[in-house]
């Protein structure tokens, strides 16, 4: 058996190109979608992510809002900022970049932000609405995994789902969506006493530990779906978590590093800006509103 590589750049442009779609509408409406970023300190990370959310809004005609504050920046400023940007209409979806520096509790941060202006999910009430299955978005990550398999016609109901993680970012809320989906899901971790076994059960198993090759062929049940949402850097390059050769070898369909899962999650973040700005514009953006 040779796996079909799922082609995760066509299908981020599948979603942007119907995002670009709706801003159009919203705009006749005088709507515009508006992403506001808060960086406090020079972290290069947290530079990055935000340089590709600056050129990610661009392209899809979102308007953007930077707000960078020195590194000495108290916390209560940090709040401050947060509590404006929650009452500024232009802004539809909030996103603190991580980390910021030690003096800052990064928990009052993320319950600071607005649910409904929390594109990351990091709100603990956003994580209530994902776990009982009512969510407007979810985190981008995980969203990115969805939507990766509801466009390759994965049907969850009744299969087993191996999720290699358990981490709050990814592992427990894609547990959840698939839980959501009437999954049977297994989740493992470092502790996991037969990491093995528990994925060779699975029909979709999907890893998102930082441990490049961990995946091996034999750890793959024949023609299950295996999406790799790792992301490792080896010498100079983006690799997963797989074996990927081998799972190859034995599975349906696999997600590569990279183009697999990365440019969904780039757009998901996207979508999840845009159902934030229907939710808070909704009767200037319904037909005849």
């Amino acid at each position: 058996m040779t796996a079909q590589i799922i082609d995760g750049k066509a299908l981020a442009e599948q979603v942007r190109g119907e995002i670009v779609a709706e801003v159009q509408r919203l705009a006749g409406l005088g709507v515009t979608p508006g992403v506001a970023t808060i960086l406090v300190g020079d972290d290069g990370g947290a530079q990055f992510y935000r340089g590709q959310i600056e050129k990610n809004t661009a392209t899809v005609g979102f308007a953007y809002f930077e707000h960078t504050l020195p590194a000495d920046t108290g916390e209560s400023s940090v709040l401050r900022l947060i509590a404006k940007l929650n009452g500024d209409s232009k802004v539809h979806g909030i996103l603190a970049l991580m980390p910021m520096p030690a003096h800052i509790d990064q928990n009052k941060v993320f319950n600071a932000i607005a649910p409904l202006k929390d594109l990351d999910c990091v709100n603990p009430a956003n994580i209530g609405h994902v776990l009982l299955g009512d969510q407007l978005f979810a985190p981008a990550t995980p969203s990115a995994c969805m939507e990766i398999l509801d466009r390759e016609g994965v049907e969850l109901q009744g299969l087993d789902v191996t999720i290699v993680n358990h981490s709050n970012i990814v592992g427990k809320p894609v547990a959840l969506l698939c839980l959501n989906r009437n999954a049977s899901v297994h989740v493992v971790h470092v502790f996991s006493k037969d990491v093995p076994s528990a994925c060779r059960q699975a029909d979709v198993l999907i890893s998102a530990a930082p441990v490049m090759g961990l995946i091996k062929g034999d750890m793959v049940k024949p023609g299950a779906i295996v999406v790799d949402v790792a992301t490792i850097r080896h010498e100079g390059k983006q690799v997963g978590s797989l074996d990927f050769e081998a799972v190859c070898a034995v599975a349906g369909k696999v997600t590569p590093v990279p183009g697999g899962v990365g440019p969904v999650t780039n757009v998901m973040l996207l979508k999840n800006a845009l159902a934030a700005c229907t939710a808070q514009t909704e009767g200037a953006v319904t037909d005849g509103g």
